[in-house]
């Protein structure tokens, strides 16, 4: 098994090779307790003296000893200062002092050995990071600190990356003796249509078709779509079995998908036929996965811009019928004057006897309250055509049922974990042609429900368009989450396993440094007390008036928000940049690039490939940016063409690797 290069060999010096200390890392790493440091200054060389010196803080910053001879000249000379020792200018130790120096120190700070035990950590986690296909170097890394957070000597770049070979092969390997005896199984045949050529086209594969998912929120594109989710979920269910049993992960199958997707078939047909179906099988539940979230994102986006719509044209149509509103409202307000008016008119009256004062007030109440009445009907009409949005919902329901609908139908919910009453609103979606009265209501509101159910008749295109707009919210809150999916599961899903949890709790929380909170009740206390005297301090503030921005209100209270002022001397990005230059974004770029090394980044989707050109990379990085097609950025680059930004678009640019980058420059 031929080693693999995981750092370049500056990479590697860098690691291994001593970094100079700044003065206040030499205050800090080479200060000795006072027991240690009495035992040695004992020590019958002055030589030995600042040799244990040198190792006990290079090992304390590094955890790594180093051969006696590396040295920094600025450190012997700080030790030899600080501890009164003779100025030395060469430090010549046998190897068997050496040896009993590193022994003293390793008892001192509590080293741990490097036993069977802790290379057995070492490894698993290089295998879990294997498994969720982080880059080799990340894992390097990764083990590199976990070496210091374990307490023990940084093990040896050969020992590091045997480690990590072993991980990346164990995971491939063992999938594939799991998948031989299963190589000749019935259902395996589902995949040998995507090698197939298609009917119009001797040169193009069936697997093509699939390697392209759509965005449209069209009609005609979320058929499509769905069409291709629906062969997937066909032939997914088939295979289920077998890529459980053999060990496919989702992780696994999107980094091996990748390989469909990014390269051409017949590369496909030329690997051996059980390396070609276990490539097939990831294809096959990556695929599922992912079209189930492409279809949910167009579901919520559709979802939303139809609840965008029907409130632009409530508020649209508000705003027509503002005039009317605003006659009514006069009309309403000027008969009620008219009134009081001819009232106080019939009071004042002398002429009139008590008696036929209210007669006349009788006989006029009577008449005016016929007009009042039809000013109120026509007000009423008005705000019940305004006020119920619901019609406006309503509107949008056959456009979202014809697009929608069958996402609703095919999509697998994960019944489980999610809220037991859309779910049941959802399988009588599913499992019914008609959707009548008896359709299942408790995932409405009260409000919602008044709506359907408007004078005991059942408004079935509101109901299903209320659905729609329940289910998106839902997937998007957490309450209704996917079976199989990548961005929408259960929440705990995501988390490590319960039974990992639980076999492994001390180490996991001792790697991630987090052992203070092993005894929650104990770590919580104290910010319990905190947070309690902080109330208690802000009521008593509030009860003495010195809170200027709290108000108390009968049965409520008013906060205000203090202003913030920008401090002048504020940093600003603009004060590093000339003030009447223009700078190009290449240049940029490049400056960043420098600073930062964000281009490394990019690395290809085949770990062992080496770099590409730094040119290609800000050329497509440029055309990405500035929204400009390949093509176009081929033709205005100078020795640049299409096929090779292309090829860097497929195998360099990912969203891990652009992640990474930021990350860097951040």
């Amino acid at each position: 098994m031929s080693a693999i290069t995981i750092l370049s060999k500056t990479e590697e010096k860098n690691l291994y090779s001593l970094k100079e200390f700044n003065f206040k890392e030499k205050v800090h790493f080479f200060q000795i307790p006072t027991t240690l440091l009495e035992k040695v200054l004992s020590f019958e060389l002055d030589d030995g003296k600042v040799a244990f010196l040198l190792m006990y803080g290079y090992f304390k910053a590094f955890h790594k000893f180093y051969d006696i001879s590396e040295y920094n000249q600025s450190d012997l000379d700080y030790i030899c200062e600080k501890y009164e020792l003779p100025i030395i200018h060469k430090i010549d130790i046998t190897k068997r002092r050496y040896q009993q120096y590193k022994v003293i120190i390793k008892s001192h700070l509590q080293v741990n050995e490097y036993t069977d035990e802790i290379k057995s950590t070492l490894q698993k986690e290089a295998n879990n990071l294997a498994n969720n296909f982080i880059h080799r170097k990340k894992i390097f890394y990764t083990l590199v600190n976990l070496s210091k957070k374990l307490n023990i000597e940084v093990p040896s770049y050969t020992e590091l990356t045997r480690i990590i070979q072993v991980a990346l092969n164990t995971q491939k390997k063992d999938i594939l003796e799991n998948l031989e005896p299963l190589q000749d199984d019935e259902r395996l045949k589902v995949l040998d249509e995507f090698l197939e050529k298609e009917e119009d086209s001797k040169n193009r594969y069936k697997i093509a078709y699939f390697r392209r998912l759509e965005h449209s929120t069209a009609k005609n594109q979320m058929v499509l779509s769905l069409g291709k989710l629906n062969t997937m979920q066909s032939k997914f269910n088939i295979l289920k079995e077998i890529i459980d049993n053999v060990g496919i992960t989702p992780k696994i199958a999107q980094y091996y998908a990748k390989w469909v997707e990014k390269g051409k078939t017949f590369q496909l047909n030329q690997t051996n036929i059980l390396n070609q179906k276990f490539t097939l099988l990831s294809f096959v539940y990556y695929q599922y996965l992912i079209r189930n979230d492409n279809l949910i994102d167009r579901f919520i986006s559709t979802v939303q811009t139809a609840k965008n719509s029907s409130f632009r044209a409530q508020k649209d149509f508000s705003f027509e019928l503002e005039p009317k509103k605003n006659q009514v409202m006069q009309s309403l307000e000027d008969a009620n004057i008219s009134v009081l008016n001819e009232i106080a008119a019939i009071v004042k009256d002398e002429k009139l006897s008590a008696v036929k004062k209210v007669a006349a007030i009788e006989i006029l109440v009577e008449k005016k309250t016929q007009i009042l009445k039809n000013i109120l009907h026509e007000k009423k009409v008005f705000d019940t055509v305004v006020e119920n949005k619901y019609d406006f919902i309503e509107k949008k329901s056959v456009s979202l049922q014809g697009r929608l609908s069958g996402i609703l139908k095919a999509i697998e919910f994960d019944e489980e974990t999610s809220n037991k009453h859309i779910i049941a609103a959802i399988k009588h979606f599913k499992d019914t042609s008609n959707i009548t009265i008896k359709a299942p209501k408790e995932f409405l509101s009260a409000e919602e429900k008044t709506a359907v159910y408007e004078s005991g008749k059942f408004r079935v295109s509101l109901y299903k368009a209320l659905l729609f707009f329940h289910v998106s919210d839902d997937i998007k809150n957490g309450t209704l989450n996917l079976k199989y999916s990548l961005k929408y599961r259960n929440f705990e899903d995501y988390l490590i396993d319960k039974n990992e949890w639980k076999n492994n709790k001390d180490t996991l929380l001792k790697v991630h440094e987090l052992e203070d909170l092993k005894d929650y009740d104990k770590f919580i206390e104290p910010i319990k007390e905190k947070l309690e005297k902080s109330f208690k301090q802000t009521n008593e503030n509030i009860k003495k008036g010195f809170n200027t921005y709290f108000t108390a209100t009968e049965d409520s209270y008013i906060l205000k928000t203090p202003k913030l002022y920008k401090q002048e001397d504020e940093e600003s990005i603009a004060k590093y940049f000339p003030a009447n230059e223009y700078i190009s974004v290449i240049d940029l770029l490049r400056a960043i690039n420098t600073e930062t090394d964000f281009l490394s980044s990019f690395g290809h989707y085949n770990q062992g490939k080496s770099k590409t050109n730094h040119n290609l990379l800000l050329a497509a990085l440029l055309g990405y940016g500035c929204n400009l097609s390949l093509p176009k950025m081929g033709k205005i680059s100078k020795g640049i063409n299409e096929n090779q930004l292309d090829n860097v678009k497929t195998w360099y640019m990912s969203e891990e690797n652009t992640n990474e980058a930021n990350d860097k420059i951040i």
